[in-house]
């Protein structure tokens, strides 16, 4: 026989997997406004792709001081 009682989804579980996308969201659209700036200063100014690797480092480093700032938020 089958059992058909489910583990009923806890709050916790729920809160994880939201904190885990929040972190990805954070870095990778960090890392992403910093190419398209980085291009399009790159562009304006006919140079190499100098600005566009100093956006994405810029950019890398404001997503992980806003995952700094929601996970010291968290205690």
């Amino acid at each position: 026989m089958k059992n058909d009682k489910q583990r009923p989804t806890k709050r916790g579980d729920l809160t994880a997997f939201a904190l885990i996308g929040q972190v990805g969201l954070m870095i990778s659209l960090g890392a992403v406004l910093g190419i398209v700036v980085g291009l399009f200063i790159d562009d304006k100014l006919g140079s190499s792709p100098v600005a566009t690797i100093i956006g994405l480092l810029l950019g890398l480093a404001v997503g992980i001081y806003g995952v700094y700032r929601l996970v010291s938020s968290l205690e």
